[in-house]
This record gives structure tokens, C-alpha cells and sequence, in this order.
């Protein structure tokens, strides 16, 4: 079945590594393992849960603001584009913040889901609902990341998980995905043989005659 739609998560895959969550663990108060923030901010108290997002948003922004694209990130939206092919953002940050780093390296998104607009990866409601916003079925999907989260909602959404292998951790979690790539236009590789044993464009983005 060939590639109709790319999902990409934000920080990490579009961007470089940048975010240290044990730092924003211990400045929010919250254990080394205590696990996802997130999810640890929602047994907050509301006081508490005002105050971490404080200390979340400010790291979120310095973020955006030190943002330096991945290595092959631009051409490969780009690659994507010409083949026909809708690019989805699927983020756990806000949804602001993945049109900002739209806007700073003048990149395009189709859409963009961010945390505020439902559950957060792992749950799979981020790819269905982009999925259905495409008008493609989530098999005709891949959804790109460098954390289990992204695998795992992939994986629960019926899509296609491919880890980009540039997190501390990958090799833990390598087992959840189809495919791993290094570098982000190494992806071009995976759409453009799905294409092929499908019948439709080739790695030039042409048509067959």
C-alpha cells in the first residue's frame, strides 16, 4: 500500500534534540522517575499544576527559541510535497509553539495537532484525527519519531511507526518500529519503495504511463 500522508513529531524529529526533561523534573518538583510530565501534572493540584506549566512553557520557549533543524528536515517536506503527500505535525507541545518553528525555518505544515487538542501521544487519537483531517486511512500513514511514544501511538492507531535513531534511548525502544531511519531524508527511501510495490509514483515523483 503506498505512503498518502506523513506524520512527524516536533522536538527531537523536525528539530534537534534539545529538551532535558530530568532538569524540568526537578525544577517542577517531580522525582528523576517520575515519568512523563505531562502525565504528572494531571494529579496536580491546580496550584501546583499553574506553576509547572509556568516552568514547562518557559523551557518550551527557550526551546523554540535555540530551535535548529534536523539534518535533511526541509528537503524532506519538501521531497514529500512534490510527491503529493500530506505532512502532519503530532506534538505533546503546544500547538503555537510547531507553528512558530513553522514560521522560523519557513517550513510547511498541513496540519498540526498539539497537546491541547486532545489526548497526547501515546494515545492514538493525534494520528486518527489527522487522518481523517487527510481523508487517508492510517495504514496509508507513517508516523515519524524518536521516542516509544510516537511508536506506540502509531502502533495503536493502525499507522506505520519509523523511529529516527538520534535519541540517547533508541536502541530501548528500536524493537516498536517498522522501520529506522538515521537521518530524516532517509525516509524518502521507505515512501518512494511503498510506492513502487504499489503500482504508483516512483522516486521522481512522476507517474507511471
Amino acid at each position: 500500500m503506498s505512503i498518502k500522508a506523513v506524520i512527524f513529531d516536533l522536538d527531537g524529529t523536525i528539530t534537534q534534540p534539545y529538551f532535558d526533561f530530568d532538569a524540568i523534573r526537578a525544577e517542577i518538583g517531580l522525582p528523576k522517575d517520575g515519568g512523563p510530565v505531562l502525565e504528572a501534572m494531571e494529579r496536580m493540584t491546580a496550584q501546583e499544576r499553574r506553576r509547572a506549566e509556568e516552568i514547562l512553557h518557559y523551557h518550551e520557549d527557550k526551546a523554540l527559541a535555540a530551535s535548529e533543524l534536523n539534518p535533511g528536515a526541509r528537503q524532506t517536506l519538501l521531497a514529500l510535497r512534490t510527491r503529493g503527500i500530506r505532512i502532519g505535525i503530532l506534538t505533546r507541545n503546544r500547538k503555537r509553539n510547531a507553528q512558530a518553528i513553522a514560521d522560523k525555518h519557513d517550513l510547511q505544515f498541513d496540519a498540526v495537532v498539539g497537546r491541547e487538542d486532545g489526548p497526547v501521544k501515546p494515545d492514538a487519537f493525534g494520528v486518527r484525527h489527522l487522518c481523517r483531517r487527510f481523508d487517508v486511512h492510517p495504514s496509508e500513514t507513517l508516523l515519524v519519531g524518536d521516542y516509544l511514544f510516537d511508536l506506540q501511538c502509531a502502533r495503536a492507531a493502525g499507522a506505520v511507526p519509523v523511529l529516527i535513531t538520534n535519541h540517547p534511548q533508541a536502541s530501548r525502544f528500536a524493537a516498536e518500529a517498522d522501520f529506522q531511519i538515521a537521518r530524516l531524508d532517509e525516509l524518502l527511501v521507505i515512501v518512494d519503495e511503498k510506492a513502487f510495490l504499489a503500482g504508483g509514483p516512483r522516486a521522481n515523483g512522476g507517474i507511471d504511463a
